[in-house]
């Protein structure tokens, strides 16, 4: 069930956050509108990057960019993020499979919250997150045949250093059984990932039609162009879907 907290709106969009219980969890999440929605609208899930939020200055972004194009979109926190940050001491970062599945989880039940609202297509649902918002995201992709395409990448299965991933083994599983259309994203020079992992797990990718963007530069330095094909890959893979 979703419980609404608040009801904004400005020029770029309406703006709504929200809480959906899950198990034992309070997951925190933000639902973006246009300002002046007509009809049932295709709906963008937005993951976040470590050390961001589902509020911070790219999710907002991002919400305009969608919004201003007709689409709803939405974001949650992490775990240890936003909201769910810890209070009084620092994180404990884990990307062990039971917080995996937990994040898995919570994506899928603000998918069931959102898609129950009237002005929510449910045939019509995206995903995009990069770095650790692949790291959570393509295992929630992989597990729910509701997402109909996503953006993807700045993630691999090694470090830059070239040690294994905590959760490599989880991610090229994931991979194996990801069917949807996906744009992946890499940075020719990552200093997080190592290039050789990052198109590995391109790789390993099952959907018949996966497109790789390729820039040069390090993690945090995806040029402005990527973005925006970002944006424009969902827009239309989306707008390409039978209602």
């Amino acid at each position: 069930m979703i419980h609404w907290r608040s009801d904004d709106h400005s020029e770029r969009f309406r703006q709504r956050l929200f809480t959906i219980d899950v198990a034992a969890r309070s997951v925190p999440g933000v639902l973006w509108t246009p300002s002046q929605a007509l009809g049932p609208l295709a709906l963008v899930l937005i993951g976040h990057g470590g050390g961001g939020h589902k509020r911070d200055e790219s999710r907002l972004d991002l919400a305009a960019r969608y919004t201003s194009r007709g689409l709803a979109a939405a974001a949650i926190d992490g775990p240890w993020h936003g909201e769910r940050a810890p209070v009084g001491s620092a994180p404990t970062e884990s990307y062990a499979p039971p917080i995996v599945d937990a994040m898995v989880a919570d994506w899928r039940a603000t998918l069931d919250a959102l898609i129950a609202l009237p002005e929510i297509d449910g045939a019509c649902v995206g995903y995009g997150g990069v770095s650790m918002g692949t790291m959570f995201g393509l295992p929630f992709v992989a597990a729910d045949g509701r997402i109909r395409a996503a953006v993807l990448g700045l993630c691999g299965l090694q470090s830059a250093r070239g040690a294994p991933l905590e959760m490599g083994e989880r991610l090229a599983g994931d991979a194996r059984d990801l069917s949807a259309p996906v744009l992946f994203l890499l940075q020719w020079h990552d200093d997080v990932f190592a290039r050789e992992g990052s198109l590995a797990l391109f790789d390993l990718i099952a959907s018949g039609d996966k497109r790789l963007l390729a820039n040069p530069g390090r993690h945090h330095e995806t040029p402005a162009h990527a973005r925006a094909a970002s944006v424009d890959f969902l827009v239309t893979q989306l707008d390409a879907q039978p209602v």
